[in-house]
């Protein structure tokens, strides 16, 4: 019978990441620890390069889509008009060439716009992106501060 693999640094340190930021979140920030949770797993690979990459990817797509939806959820509440909000959301994440931060911009662009009002699309656009950077930090920091055996080996 064939044995299971262990379970290994990566899923170890990111479990950390996601404790610390859901402890962080709801006994410090006073707020649910879903985004900064994200924001930490998202933050762990196999390396620190990789890692810091993938932060920036996710917290840009998330600024900028927030941004955007703040704008747009302030701006109307037709479901048509909003709906072009992807278009500078995309437009400039190409330009600024980081195209893997397209669907997290969207993602949260959708997310303020269609799941608030005017009202409330600025507070939640706001939380999405500051959560979701503290639970980045956290995930960079365990992941810097936990090193696998071998500091060349990757997670």
């Amino acid at each position: 019978m064939r044995s299971l693999p262990p379970i290994g640094m990566r899923i170890i340190k990111s479990a950390i990441a996601v404790a610390i930021s859901a402890v962080f979140m709801e006994y410090v920030v006073r707020d649910t620890p879903f985004f900064a949770c994200i924001g930490a797993v998202v933050s762990m690979e196999r390396t620190m390069e990789k890692s810091f990459e993938a932060a920036l990817m996710r917290n840009l797509g998330t600024f900028i889509g927030g941004v955007f939806g703040m704008l747009v959820s302030f701006l109307t509440e037709n479901v048509a008009i909003q709906a072009l909000g992807v278009i500078p959301v995309i437009y400039i994440i190409n330009l600024l060439k980081k195209h893997p931060s397209i669907i997290p911009g969207c993602i949260v662009f959708f997310a303020v716009v269609y799941l608030n009002d005017a009202n409330t699309g600025w507070i939640y656009g706001l939380r999405r992106i500051t959560e979701t950077f503290m639970g980045s930090i956290i995930g960079l920091g365990v992941n810097n501060l936990i090193k696998s055996p071998r500091e060349d080996m990757e997670i």
